[in-house]
């Protein structure tokens, strides 16, 4: 059986049963985008390995050691390697296909604590399954495929998951991406298949919240997959390990704890009201504290390596999101905000210039949703305790305006995140005279 989107062939023995590409144009392969078929190629070009990269994250390279590395099934990888970097890419996600093999045997060295010790593993881990989650998952070629390769597409995710439990302890941030990325209720295959019912809650059936780690929050869309694939990672013991991991303390810092309180920040709306009672309030407790123990320096050295991923932002909007599940937490989403500003405060005190560009950064993204928050007409018990108002009460308290005006106007990029603050105090009518001195120097000066 060779399957295709719109009717186009795709050749090869080996590319039957695939979830192939649609016809678009091939950016590099970091990014899942479909591309556009290539009917002269009916074979694929026999590949091998490529060599393996610099490390990437924790425990991503085999140790110098000279012992015979773990055996790994490299004909497979070289074969998925090849599919999925073609023009006319194809994800092998049929039961025996290369990436259930893969999977499992990632899976098995996993929990036999090998797979640090063998490169062909953590190459795997780096790019051919980065690359063939983020296709199947979040690829616009999703909607083109008929249900059996759907089905076997959640089938290879819940293995997925078994591979991201087995490693959590490890802060292994590739996973931790694709748990991401598997978690996220608004990736192309969670909206295409949010119709279907979930398999660990049967019809009609009336489970106490304890009996279960996720449910469908809306019957119209219960996205029961998804439903299915939390409840695998809490059966795995996933919860626990992920709360052991936060409150032991050891080793963290703001990069790891955005990655591993994101999935689950992005999903809060499955999760049922004990599993967040049991599992997050005590971290949404933790978090906080921990990084308000910070010292300048280390902050300092946290907002350099932060440069990219506004770990800042998604920590506190994780965090609100599970703490929202629980009622009578309206308190501790309001504690959450006023840290987060209290956190900017600090970096622009204390940051060289990447540190000041990323507060800078997070202040205009609170601007942005408080104005998104300004002009929403929701329900009034929803709404947000950090308004337009508090802000920018905030930016004239703290003197925010007269701290970013001391320097580095000589970068355009820094002005310009300058001037939304300043657009947006004139808009609150919240500028003062002070201020208009502080600008008028600041200008003389530079």
């Amino acid at each position: 059986m060779t399957v295709t989107t719109r009717g186009s062939p795709v050749g090869g023995n080996d590319s039957q049963g695939q979830a192939p590409a649609d016809s678009q144009s091939q950016p590099p392969p970091t990014q899942a985008q479909a591309v556009s078929p290539n009917p002269s190629t009916t074979e694929p070009s026999p590949v091998s390995p490529p060599a393996a990269e610099e490390e990437q994250g924790q425990g991503d390279s085999a140790p110098a050691l000279e012992e015979e590395e773990p055996a790994f099934p490299h004909t497979d990888l070289a074969k998925l390697d090849d599919m999925i970097n073609r023009p006319r890419w194809v994800v092998p996600v049929l039961p025996k296909g290369e990436l259930e093999v893969l999977l499992e045997a990632a899976i098995d060295l996993c929990k036999k604590g090998l797979d640090v010790k063998c490169e062909a593993c953590q190459r795997f881990f780096r790019d051919g399954l980065t690359i063939s989650f983020t296709k199947i998952l979040t690829d616009e070629a999703v909607s083109g495929w008929k249900f059996e390769i759907h089905r076997c597409i959640i089938t290879n995710t819940h293995r997925l998951v078994e591979l991201c439990v087995t490693k959590l302890p490890q802060d292994w941030f590739p996973l931790l991406e694709l748990l991401a990325t598997a978690t996220n209720p608004h990736c192309k295959f969670h909206i295409y298949n949010g119709t279907r019912p979930s398999e660990t809650i049967p019809a009609g059936a009336t489970l106490a919240d304890d009996e279960l780690f996720a449910r469908p929050p809306d019957p119209r869309s219960p996205k029961g997959w998804l439903v299915d694939l939390i409840n695998k990672f809490g059966t795995l013991n996933g919860f626990q390990t992920l709360h052991d991991r936060f409150m032991s303390g050891q080793a963290l810092n703001v990069q790891i704890i955005a990655a591993l309180i994101k999935p689950f920040g992005q999903c809060y709306e499955f999760l049922t009201l004990h599993t967040v009672k049991k599992y997050f309030l005590p971290v949404i407790e933790m978090v906080p504290q921990f990084l308000e123990n910070l010292t300048d320096e280390e902050l300092k050295k946290e907002a350099k390596n932060e440069a990219k991923n506004d770990a800042l932002s998604m920590i506190i909007k994780s965090l609100k999101n599970l703490a929202s599940r629980v009622p009578g937490q309206e308190e501790t989403v309001k504690n959450l905000e006023i840290f987060r500003l209290k956190m900017i405060l600090r970096l622009l005190q204390i940051s060289s210039f990447n540190g000041k560009m990323n507060a800078l950064n997070e202040v205009n993204k609170v601007i942005s949703s408080v104005a998104y928050y300004t002009h929403r007409h929701g329900n009034p018990e929803e709404e947000e305790w950090l308004t337009a108002e508090r802000m920018a009460e905030w930016i004239q308290q703290n003197h925010i305006l007269s701290i970013v005006l001391r320097d580095s106007l000589h970068q355009p990029q820094y002005v310009e995140k300058l001037e939304k603050i300043l657009r947006f105090v004139i808009k609150e009518k919240a500028l003062t005279m002070q201020d208009l001195d502080n600008i008028w120097a600041a200008q003389v000066l530079s």
